[in-house]
């Protein structure tokens, strides 16, 4: 009996999926965003026609482009989150300014008791100072 790793074969796999749509052949997430944003588009849309006609139907391809820039592009430094990820971040920094937070949880470090631990008593020496031949100081 034999086991393999798939991981290597699969991981990749959702990236690569691709669709054909009537003799265009798309990549399978982008046709996601794009459908995804048509919604929000078609809204923009409708409000901007009454305020300049037709001219409102550019509206559509910049909110797509909007959402594809959004969610298709990394940052370029740092962990390289998408594009909305980064914004959200800066923008809950931007609220919790001034706070600590570990694991999660909001840390006060002035409503603790703080304690500086000092070394033993007792000399040390490495620990397999005996099994190497040495002398500890």
């Amino acid at each position: 009996m034999r086991i393999f790793c798939l991981t290597p074969l699969t991981s990749g796999a959702s990236r690569q999926r691709r669709v054909v749509l009537h003799g265009f052949d798309l990549p399978a997430r982008s046709l996601v965003i794009a459908g995804l944003a048509f919604v929000p588009a078609v809204l923009v849309t409708a409000i901007a026609w009454s305020l300049v006609g037709e001219t409102a139907l550019f509206a559509v391809p910049a909110v797509e482009g909007l959402a594809f820039w959004l969610i298709e592009t990394r940052t370029r430094s740092g962990l390289r989150l998408k594009t909305y990820q980064a914004l959200n971040d800066k923008r809950k920094a931007k609220r919790e300014v001034g706070k600590f937070f570990v694991a999660g949880r909001e840390f006060d470090p002035a409503g603790e008791e703080w304690y500086v631990v000092r070394s033993g008593s007792v000399p040390s020496r490495p620990l397999f100072a005996a099994a190497i031949g040495s002398r500890g100081p």
